[in-house]
Protein backbone atom coordinates (compact mmCIF):
# COMPACT_ATOMS: atom_id res chain seq x y z
CA UNK A 1 0.00 0.00 0.00
CA UNK A 2 2.82 2.52 0.78
CA UNK A 3 4.29 1.91 -2.24
CA UNK A 4 1.48 2.17 -4.43
CA UNK A 5 0.71 5.87 -2.52
CA UNK A 6 4.42 6.69 -3.10
CA UNK A 7 4.24 5.69 -6.82
CA UNK A 8 0.72 7.81 -7.13
CA UNK A 9 2.20 10.94 -5.57
CA UNK A 10 5.38 10.35 -7.93
CA UNK A 11 2.85 10.39 -11.24
CA UNK A 12 0.79 13.35 -9.38
CA UNK A 13 4.11 15.51 -9.35
CA UNK A 14 4.24 14.19 -13.02
CA UNK A 15 1.11 15.41 -13.85
CA UNK A 16 1.66 18.75 -11.99
CA UNK A 17 4.91 19.45 -14.51
CA UNK A 18 2.89 18.44 -17.47
CA UNK A 19 -0.14 20.31 -17.09
CA UNK A 20 2.44 23.52 -16.11
CA UNK A 21 4.41 23.00 -19.14
CA UNK A 22 1.19 22.45 -21.28
CA UNK A 23 2.04 18.58 -22.42
CA UNK A 24 -1.42 16.65 -22.94
CA UNK A 25 -1.92 14.26 -20.08
CA UNK A 26 -0.28 10.83 -19.98
CA UNK A 27 -1.27 8.12 -18.45
CA UNK A 28 0.63 5.82 -16.41
CA UNK A 29 0.24 2.80 -14.88
CA UNK A 30 1.80 1.30 -11.68
CA UNK A 31 4.82 -1.56 -12.67
CA UNK A 32 3.62 -4.73 -12.10
CA UNK A 33 5.77 -5.70 -9.20
CA UNK A 34 4.16 -2.67 -7.45
CA UNK A 35 0.42 -3.69 -8.49
CA UNK A 36 1.49 -7.55 -7.73
CA UNK A 37 2.12 -6.26 -3.91
CA UNK A 38 -1.32 -4.75 -3.73
CA UNK A 39 -4.20 -6.29 -1.92
CA UNK A 40 -7.94 -5.62 -2.22
CA UNK A 41 -8.23 -5.98 1.62
CA UNK A 42 -5.30 -2.75 2.03
CA UNK A 43 -7.44 -0.67 -0.34
CA UNK A 44 -9.81 1.02 1.75
CA UNK A 45 -9.94 4.49 2.65
CA UNK A 46 -8.69 5.80 5.51
CA UNK A 47 -11.72 7.15 7.97
CA UNK A 48 -13.50 11.14 6.76
CA UNK A 49 -11.05 13.72 6.19
CA UNK A 50 -11.14 17.20 5.33
CA UNK A 51 -8.08 18.26 2.80
CA UNK A 52 -7.06 22.01 2.36
CA UNK A 53 -5.38 24.32 -0.19
CA UNK A 54 -4.41 27.69 -0.62
CA UNK A 55 -3.21 29.64 -3.50
CA UNK A 56 -2.43 34.03 -2.62
CA UNK A 57 -3.46 35.03 0.04
CA UNK A 58 -7.29 34.77 0.03
CA UNK A 59 -8.24 31.72 -2.28
CA UNK A 60 -9.03 28.67 0.19
CA UNK A 61 -9.62 25.33 -1.35
CA UNK A 62 -11.16 21.86 0.47
CA UNK A 63 -12.41 18.63 -0.73
CA UNK A 64 -13.72 15.51 0.68
CA UNK A 65 -15.89 12.49 0.63
CA UNK A 66 -19.02 11.55 1.90
CA UNK A 67 -21.99 9.54 0.82
CA UNK A 68 -24.86 12.07 1.23
CA UNK A 69 -25.97 11.26 -2.39
CA UNK A 70 -26.20 7.44 -1.39
CA UNK A 71 -22.98 6.74 -2.58
CA UNK A 72 -19.28 8.00 -2.01
CA UNK A 73 -18.33 10.85 -3.74
CA UNK A 74 -15.44 13.50 -3.64
CA UNK A 75 -16.52 16.77 -3.18
CA UNK A 76 -15.11 20.49 -3.78
CA UNK A 77 -15.79 23.51 -2.43
CA UNK A 78 -14.24 27.11 -2.77
CA UNK A 79 -13.45 29.99 -0.98
CA UNK A 80 -12.07 33.59 -2.47
CA UNK A 81 -12.31 35.81 0.16
CA UNK A 82 -9.79 33.94 2.97
CA UNK A 83 -12.73 31.55 3.97
CA UNK A 84 -15.43 34.20 5.15
CA UNK A 85 -17.91 32.14 2.48
CA UNK A 86 -17.52 28.93 0.26
CA UNK A 87 -19.19 28.53 -3.20
CA UNK A 88 -21.96 25.27 -3.37
CA UNK A 89 -19.82 22.22 -3.17
CA UNK A 90 -19.08 20.53 -6.84
CA UNK A 91 -19.40 16.39 -7.08
CA UNK A 92 -16.35 15.67 -8.85
CA UNK A 93 -16.16 12.44 -8.83
CA UNK A 94 -20.04 11.75 -9.65
CA UNK A 95 -19.87 8.05 -10.54
CA UNK A 96 -21.35 5.11 -9.36
CA UNK A 97 -18.36 3.50 -8.05
CA UNK A 98 -17.09 4.08 -4.25
CA UNK A 99 -14.82 7.42 -4.58
CA UNK A 100 -12.38 8.70 -1.26
CA UNK A 101 -9.48 9.36 -0.39
CA UNK A 102 -9.13 12.92 -2.28
CA UNK A 103 -6.29 14.92 -1.73
CA UNK A 104 -5.91 18.37 -3.44
CA UNK A 105 -2.94 21.05 -4.62
CA UNK A 106 -3.04 24.68 -5.94
CA UNK A 107 -0.44 26.58 -7.65
CA UNK A 108 -1.38 30.74 -9.38
CA UNK A 109 -5.16 29.91 -10.35
CA UNK A 110 -4.48 26.27 -11.11
CA UNK A 111 -6.55 23.54 -8.53
CA UNK A 112 -5.63 19.66 -8.79
CA UNK A 113 -7.35 16.90 -6.55
CA UNK A 114 -6.98 13.37 -7.06
CA UNK A 115 -8.65 10.28 -5.49
CA UNK A 116 -9.48 6.65 -5.48
CA UNK A 117 -12.44 5.20 -7.71
CA UNK A 118 -13.38 1.83 -8.35
CA UNK A 119 -16.00 2.28 -10.84
CA UNK A 120 -14.52 0.74 -13.68
CA UNK A 121 -14.52 -2.38 -11.33
CA UNK A 122 -10.86 -1.82 -11.09
CA UNK A 123 -8.91 0.23 -8.42
CA UNK A 124 -7.95 3.75 -10.21
CA UNK A 125 -6.39 7.23 -9.01
CA UNK A 126 -8.20 10.05 -11.08
CA UNK A 127 -7.35 13.01 -11.43
CA UNK A 128 -9.03 16.74 -12.48
CA UNK A 129 -8.17 20.02 -12.77
CA UNK A 130 -9.48 23.49 -12.60
CA UNK A 131 -7.21 26.41 -14.27
CA UNK A 132 -9.64 29.05 -13.23
CA UNK A 133 -9.28 28.86 -9.17
CA UNK A 134 -11.77 26.09 -8.95
CA UNK A 135 -14.88 27.74 -10.75
CA UNK A 136 -14.54 24.87 -13.32
CA UNK A 137 -13.16 21.59 -13.83
CA UNK A 138 -11.83 19.37 -16.99
CA UNK A 139 -13.18 15.77 -17.10
CA UNK A 140 -11.46 13.04 -14.79
CA UNK A 141 -8.24 11.42 -15.90
CA UNK A 142 -7.30 8.42 -14.42
CA UNK A 143 -3.87 8.65 -13.52
CA UNK A 144 -3.08 5.36 -12.35
CA UNK A 145 -5.15 2.57 -14.07
CA UNK A 146 -6.25 -1.22 -12.98
CA UNK A 147 -4.75 -1.76 -9.47
CA UNK A 148 -6.87 -4.86 -8.37
CA UNK A 149 -9.94 -6.17 -9.39
CA UNK A 150 -12.77 -6.21 -7.33
CA UNK A 151 -16.60 -7.20 -8.29
CA UNK A 152 -17.89 -4.99 -5.36
CA UNK A 153 -18.21 -1.09 -6.32
CA UNK A 154 -18.51 -0.10 -2.65
CA UNK A 155 -15.59 0.87 -0.29
CA UNK A 156 -15.50 -0.70 3.41
CA UNK A 157 -15.29 2.13 5.93
CA UNK A 158 -12.61 1.78 9.22
CA UNK A 159 -15.07 0.13 12.23
CA UNK A 160 -16.31 2.91 13.81
CA UNK A 161 -14.95 2.45 17.11
CA UNK A 162 -11.54 2.81 15.50
CA UNK A 163 -10.40 6.64 14.74
CA UNK A 164 -6.68 7.03 13.46
CA UNK A 165 -4.85 9.70 14.99
CA UNK A 166 -2.47 12.06 12.65
CA UNK A 167 -0.06 15.11 13.52
CA UNK A 168 -0.37 17.74 11.10
CA UNK A 169 2.74 20.90 10.94
CA UNK A 170 2.68 23.96 8.79
CA UNK A 171 5.34 26.74 9.07
CA UNK A 172 6.30 30.63 8.11
CA UNK A 173 9.08 32.43 8.74
CA UNK A 174 9.86 31.66 12.77
CA UNK A 175 6.37 30.21 13.45
CA UNK A 176 5.69 26.51 13.57
CA UNK A 177 2.29 25.59 13.97
CA UNK A 178 0.64 21.94 14.82
CA UNK A 179 -2.28 20.50 14.13
CA UNK A 180 -3.58 16.70 15.61
CA UNK A 181 -6.89 15.28 17.38
CA UNK A 182 -7.50 13.18 20.53
CA UNK A 183 -9.80 12.48 23.03
CA UNK A 184 -7.57 13.98 26.31
CA UNK A 185 -11.15 16.10 26.95
CA UNK A 186 -13.30 12.83 26.87
CA UNK A 187 -13.87 13.37 23.35
CA UNK A 188 -12.77 13.22 20.23
CA UNK A 189 -11.25 17.15 19.23
CA UNK A 190 -9.20 18.67 17.24
CA UNK A 191 -6.33 20.95 18.42
CA UNK A 192 -3.81 23.45 17.66
CA UNK A 193 -0.58 24.64 18.74
CA UNK A 194 1.76 27.36 17.93
CA UNK A 195 5.82 28.10 18.22
CA UNK A 196 7.50 31.53 17.39
CA UNK A 197 10.69 30.22 18.20
CA UNK A 198 11.60 27.65 15.42
CA UNK A 199 10.34 24.42 17.69
CA UNK A 200 11.88 25.23 20.91
CA UNK A 201 9.13 25.74 22.41
CA UNK A 202 5.04 26.07 22.06
CA UNK A 203 2.39 27.48 23.76
CA UNK A 204 -0.80 25.89 25.21
CA UNK A 205 -2.84 23.68 22.58
CA UNK A 206 -5.46 25.58 21.63
CA UNK A 207 -8.82 23.19 21.03
CA UNK A 208 -10.09 23.94 17.61
CA UNK A 209 -13.32 22.12 16.86
CA UNK A 210 -14.61 22.24 20.72
CA UNK A 211 -17.58 20.29 19.70
CA UNK A 212 -18.76 18.46 22.90
CA UNK A 213 -21.62 16.77 20.42
CA UNK A 214 -19.54 15.38 17.76
CA UNK A 215 -16.28 13.45 17.19
CA UNK A 216 -13.72 15.79 15.22
CA UNK A 217 -11.06 14.54 13.51
CA UNK A 218 -9.43 13.92 10.33
CA UNK A 219 -7.78 17.77 10.23
CA UNK A 220 -5.63 19.36 7.91
CA UNK A 221 -4.09 22.93 7.64
CA UNK A 222 -2.35 25.64 5.40
CA UNK A 223 -0.36 28.68 5.66
CA UNK A 224 0.57 31.41 3.02
CA UNK A 225 4.44 31.71 3.29
CA UNK A 226 4.79 35.08 4.52
CA UNK A 227 1.24 35.50 5.19
CA UNK A 228 -0.28 35.93 9.00
CA UNK A 229 -3.21 33.84 8.33
CA UNK A 230 -3.29 30.04 9.10
CA UNK A 231 -6.33 27.44 7.82
CA UNK A 232 -7.63 24.62 9.36
CA UNK A 233 -10.26 21.90 7.88
CA UNK A 234 -11.68 19.07 9.79
CA UNK A 235 -14.46 16.78 9.70
CA UNK A 236 -17.03 16.54 12.88
CA UNK A 237 -19.18 13.41 12.96
CA UNK A 238 -22.50 13.93 15.01
CA UNK A 239 -23.89 11.08 17.45
CA UNK A 240 -26.44 10.16 14.45
CA UNK A 241 -23.19 9.42 12.32
CA UNK A 242 -23.73 12.57 10.17
CA UNK A 243 -20.60 14.37 8.83
CA UNK A 244 -20.11 17.92 8.45
CA UNK A 245 -16.69 20.04 6.78
CA UNK A 246 -15.81 22.46 9.22
CA UNK A 247 -12.91 25.28 8.95
CA UNK A 248 -11.67 28.12 11.17
CA UNK A 249 -9.37 30.62 9.93
CA UNK A 250 -6.76 32.79 11.49
CA UNK A 251 -5.67 35.80 10.52
CA UNK A 252 -2.86 37.00 13.32
CA UNK A 253 -0.49 34.03 13.03
CA UNK A 254 -2.80 31.71 15.28
CA UNK A 255 -2.78 33.82 18.07
CA UNK A 256 -7.15 33.64 17.36
CA UNK A 257 -9.25 32.01 15.19
CA UNK A 258 -12.30 33.19 13.79
CA UNK A 259 -15.85 30.91 14.47
CA UNK A 260 -16.07 27.76 13.07
CA UNK A 261 -17.37 27.65 9.32
CA UNK A 262 -19.82 24.51 8.32
CA UNK A 263 -18.70 24.18 4.79
CA UNK A 264 -20.84 21.60 3.04
CA UNK A 265 -24.03 24.02 4.48
CA UNK A 266 -22.02 26.91 4.28
CA UNK A 267 -23.47 28.45 7.90
CA UNK A 268 -21.28 30.22 10.57
CA UNK A 269 -21.28 28.40 13.94
CA UNK A 270 -20.95 31.11 17.21
CA UNK A 271 -18.39 29.59 19.73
Amino acid sequence: MEQTKAVARIVFVIALVAAALAVAPILLQVPRAAEAKVSMQDLRYSGPRASIAVSGSSNVYLTWWDNKTGNNEVFFAGSNDGGKTFGKPINLSNAKGGSADSQIAASGKNVYVTWWDNKTGSWEVFSKGSTDNGKTFGNDAAVIKSVGKTPVKKLTPTPPSTISVDTIVASSANNEYVVWWDNTTGNWDVFFAKSTDNGKTFGNPVNISNSPDSRSLGARMATPQGSNNVYIAWIDITKNGQKQVMFRASTDSGNTFGNPVMVNDNSTISK
